[in-house]
């Protein structure tokens, strides 16, 4: 779901999916979504609605950078710099805001267990783009943008100082960003086009499959 990886699918590096496993989803696509995974599809559609704030999460940064008098008369690539640098405070805020619902997305993601092997490995992906999201969790504490993205942009910034704006340990960045997380990235990415194809046969119109697989 888009609204769901808005913040954090820029951060989401791509591997390459294994030839068997591609060649299984491939013959799983031409199946039609049996009743069961019709029902699930409705679920899938009802819980993205959750999340329609998110997807303006990142709208409004460039106007709140502009605010902070670190940018004022800089480089206008500086305003880059503190975007990249600035998501994972940009991933808290999102957990800040949407704690309750992405848990409960997470819990009914990991319950479901569709018919389809295309549509299962796509919900198992998305559950690990939900986790992934909360392992940002920094206890409901507010974070300062623009004195976030100072302290992350300077080169002399100490683990402490990070820790103090972001409200969580920047060892645990560095190990959000590897592993599962990126495999589910890619693997959300690489199932999208046929996923959208399957929910509109299970169903869904045209504009919301292309919202959940966008």
């Amino acid at each position: 779901m888009r609204a769901v990886r808005i913040v954090a699918s820029a951060a989401l590096a791509a591997i390459a999916l294994a030839a068997v496993g591609a060649a299984g989803v491939a013959g799983a696509a031409s199946s039609a979504p049996s009743a069961h995974d019709r029902a699930l599809a409705r679920q899938v559609d009802a819980m993205a609605a959750t999340f329609a704030g998110l997807s303006s999460r990142s709208d409004d940064l460039d106007k709140t950078l502009a605010k902070c008098s670190f940018a004022k008369g800089k480089d206008p690539s500086q305003a880059l710099a503190a975007t990249v640098a600035l998501l994972p405070a940009l991933l808290i805020e999102a957990v800040n805001d949407f704690k309750p619902q992405l848990v409960s997305a997470r819990r009914l993601l990991a319950s479901m267990h569709p018919d389809s092997k295309l549509f299962a490995r796509w919900l198992d992906a998305e559950a690990k783009s939900v986790a992934f999201l909360l392992r940002f969790d920094n206890g409901g504490k507010p974070v300062d943008l623009c004195k976030a993205a100072q302290v992350l942009l300077a080169k002399d910034s100490t683990p402490a100082e990070i820790r103090e704006v972001l409200g969580i340990d920047p060892t645990a960045i560095a190990k959000a960003f590897t592993g599962s997380a990126s495999s589910a990235g890619d693997t959300v990415t690489r199932l999208n086009p046929r996923m959208r194809t399957f929910f509109v046969r299970a169903g869904l119109s045209k504009k919301h499959a292309a919202a959940l697989t966008s």
